[in-house]
């Protein structure tokens, strides 16, 4: 993160995407025109190598060259594995040409992000998530708050697919997000073993929890057959990061996806900012936090009085935000769609309560405790759920261990939906099984938090079966909160 550029208001407002002086916002490219894809695996699938291949526009040495170019810590560099959620950037230009990822002049230099995002007409936005089972809360948080348009779902081709890729699978699906299946390493691959992870990932996307079907991706009139049809298909392609086989392909599908998430429709409503990180004091500026704008808009400077909070009573912060910045790029006006960093008016004892898990509003500032839910509980075995059962729950960019403290079955007749069962009663009240739909209320352990609006799909991490991963996946249909 970089806090001390500056730009004059021009350079803030319009970039050259193209050589025929086709002028376009920055703004605009960073909200309505942004992808979000989220990027998840195995741990030996080669998601950063992936990565950093397209975003550097060269080939991997086969030894993790390209994942080193990326990898936030010295021990993800040393191991090869991501424990950190991180997002980078791919540029389009207007006519669908990649922005080269290296310094044209200084090969070794890479562009940054406000460089990338001045030339590009389209952003992609890749954030690589951990793969190993260890960091599958970190992975389920990534998901979860970030806003994914879609997901690309990376298969290790030389093994069949494993535990954690029916968790990612599943993961994605509750969450309704669309998915794109990339078979890795096929350079050198036996065709056998090929085969056998294709068949084995198919029968993954064609069982009951997933419903997908497979459609293997080999022509660009593929890429246009499948496009309007990703609710309903997994497109598979087969790549190599060494050889480049299927790059060129993946990159053309890449700049084909549709946006998903119509965040510029909010731009209406009053200003809401998920905070995912914290800088408490940044040399010359003072705190700062980054995060994304899932609402409204806001232009910064000091008649610009906004709430952070919820505190651990429940309180908000009353601030003035001073400055923003927006793909390293000093703006004063940020906008619902952009991933942006704030800073504040705080002073020193102030600064202490800022956390993770906050969010930033102009208006209404409110906090609950509890909130009920109507759960379906899709996955998992060897389990009963019943009255005080704690649970780790992620909504979004919040994620704290929640009780349930009333559960009351739910007649799904009116719906549609076949009638709840593996649900029982005994002394000690409800028990709820794989396959039972109820009505549940949360109640938060530790603090109060600030649940922004209804119809989220929230994803509840049991915490007895998260070493085993019989983590369970819910389908949230409607929730209201308790205030």
């Amino acid at each position: 993160m970089s806090i001390g550029h500056s730009h004059t208001p021009k350079e803030e407002t319009k970039s050259y995407a193209d050589n025929d002086e086709h002028a376009v916002s920055v703004e605009e490219t960073l909200s309505s025109r942004n992808i979000r894809i989220a990027v998840v695996g195995n741990v030996d699938a080669g998601k950063s190598t992936l990565i950093g291949t397209l975003t550097t526009s060269s080939l991997d040495d086969g030894r993790g060259s390209s994942r080193c170019a990326i990898m936030k810590h010295r021990h993800e560099i040393e191991s090869g594995r991501t424990s950190t959620a991180t997002s980078h950037l791919l540029g389009f230009r207007h006519s669908g040409e990649p922005i080269a990822g290296r310094d044209k002049i200084r090969a070794n230099k890479m562009k940054s992000e406000d460089e990338i995002a001045r030339e590009s007409y389209r952003i992609i936005t890749l954030m690589d998530l951990a793969g190993h089972e260890k960091y599958l809360k970190t992975t389920i948080h990534g998901v979860s708050s970030g806003m994914a348009d879609y997901g690309l779902i990376l298969v290790n081709s030389r093994h069949p697919p494993t535990h954690m890729t029916q968790h990612h699978l599943n993961l994605c699906c509750s969450f309704g997000i669309p998915v794109v299946v990339l078979f890795t390493k096929v350079d050198g691959c036996p065709e056998h073993a090929l085969e056998t992870s294709k068949k084995e990932l198919t029968k993954l996307l064609k069982s009951p929890e997933i419903g997908r079907r497979p459609f293997a991706v080999k022509t660009e009139q593929d890429i246009t057959t499948c496009m309007d049809k990703l609710h309903t298909l997994a497109p598979m392609i087969d790549i190599s990061c060494v050889t480049g086989e299927g790059l060129e392909l993946l990159r053309k599908m890449l700049f084909c996806l549709p946006k998903r998430r119509r965040h510029e429709k909010k731009v209406d409503r009053p200003f809401e900012f998920l905070v995912e990180d914290i800088f408490s004091n940044v040399p010359g500026v003072g705190s700062v936090v980054s995060g994304f704008v899932n609402a409204g808009e806001l232009t910064v400077g000091s008649s610009s009085h906004v709430y952070v909070g919820p505190t651990d009573d429940g309180t908000f912060l009353k601030t003035v935000a001073k400055s923003a910045h927006v793909a390293r790029i000093n703006t004063t006006h940020i906008t619902a769609g952009q991933s942006a960093c704030l800073a504040f008016s705080l002073n020193k004892e102030l600064r202490k309560k800022l956390r993770r898990g906050m969010v930033v509003l102009s208006e209404n500032p409110t906090s609950t405790k509890e909130f009920d839910a109507e759960i379906c509980v899709l996955k998992g075995e060897g389990t009963t759920i019943r009255r005080s059962y704690q649970a780790y729950v992620h909504i979004l960019n919040v994620r704290q261990s929640a009780y349930a403290r009333d559960i009351h079955i739910v007649n799904n007749n009116v719906l549609g939906l076949p009638p709840s069962h593996g649900a029982k009663h005994d002394d000690g009240g409800i028990v709820l099984r794989p396959g039972s739909r109820a009505k549940v209320r949360f109640e938060f352990a530790k603090r109060p938090v600030r649940i922004l609006s209804s119809f989220y799909r929230p994803v509840y991490d049991w915490p007895i079966f998260s070493r085993a991963l019989q983590s369970f996946y819910y389908d949230i249909y409607r929730s209201t909160f308790v205030q």
